[in-house]
């Protein structure tokens, strides 16, 4: 699975690659996206858990900020 960061602008940032590497060390900023190709059936689950569960986590959490990640599979 190769993951892809883009910004608002749908600008290319960066290849999130690092395996052992935090989001954070990433340029991500409010609005950003990251796109997953290359994706094999069991990292299609994967993915829809851990989206599943971000929104289930931001929809708690009333004095988060409102950025939004958007997670598309191609």
């Amino acid at each position: 699975m190769e993951l892809e960061l883009y910004g608002v602008d749908d600008k290319f940032y960066s290849k999130l690659d690092q395996e052992d590497a935090l989001l954070g060390s990433y340029p991500v900023d409010d609005g950003c996206r990251i796109h997953v190709s290359q994706i094999s059936s069991l990292a299609t689950g994967l993915v829809s858990a851990m989206m599943s569960h971000w929104g289930k986590m931001m929809a708690g959490n009333k004095n988060s900020h409102s950025g939004v990640c958007a997670c598309v599979c191609v």
